[in-house]
């Protein structure tokens, strides 16, 4: 089959919203997008965009499957072409979003990304500070406190403190319930 040069732009947007119902929770969702974006891959040459959707919805399904082995092998593509498209595109903050959660979310004990998962959200974090990216106040927020969290995750409470502080100054008590719950739940 013929394809001409926009139809995979098309595709690509599909995959990205079945990759966010994914993230909220579609199984269904995640394996369609894994698989336009598998497709989407071969149409196109290095794109670091497709290539970090395409990690994020492999980690998706790795999250939900019932396989052990495949769910670290999944996990494992995942991040490889993460990776691969942080390497290539490093300040593309859409990049470092998908990179930073997926990372964030896997268990540290098998993975050991919770480094990468820090470095990315200082790195949006900063980008947002200095007025250079499309994040929101609310996103913004929540990498704060996931930013605390994962430094929780690797014992330095003192790093965790110091930007929970900074989302306590803002003053919204959703996050303020969240942080305490974090303190208590050792970064859980």
């Amino acid at each position: 089959m013929a394809y001409s040069k926009g139809d995979w732009k098309k595709e690509f947007q599909e995959a990205i919203q079945l990759h966010q119902q994914a993230i909220d929770g579609d199984k269904q969702a995640a394996k369609k997008a894994y698989e336009i974006l598998k497709k989407v891959k071969l149409k196109t040459v290095n794109h670091a965009l497709i290539d970090a959707y395409f990690g994020s919805s492999s980690a998706l399904i790795a999250r939900d499957h019932p396989d052990l082995i495949e769910k670290m092998n999944l996990a494992k593509r995942g991040l490889k072409a993460l990776d691969q498209a942080v390497k290539t595109e490093p300040s593309n903050s859409e990049i470092r979003v998908l990179r930073g959660n997926v990372a964030f979310r896997l268990p540290e004990t098998y993975f050991k990304r919770t480094k990468t998962a820090i470095e990315d959200f200082q790195f949006l974090i900063k980008e947002y500070e200095d007025k250079r990216n499309n994040i929101s106040k609310e996103q913004y927020s929540e990498l704060l406190l996931n930013l605390g969290i994962a430094y929780k995750t690797l014992g330095d409470n003192q790093n965790a403190e110091n930007i929970w502080g900074k989302l306590f100054k803002m003053n919204n008590s959703k996050y303020k319930k969240l942080i305490e719950k974090a303190r208590k739940n050792g970064g859980e």
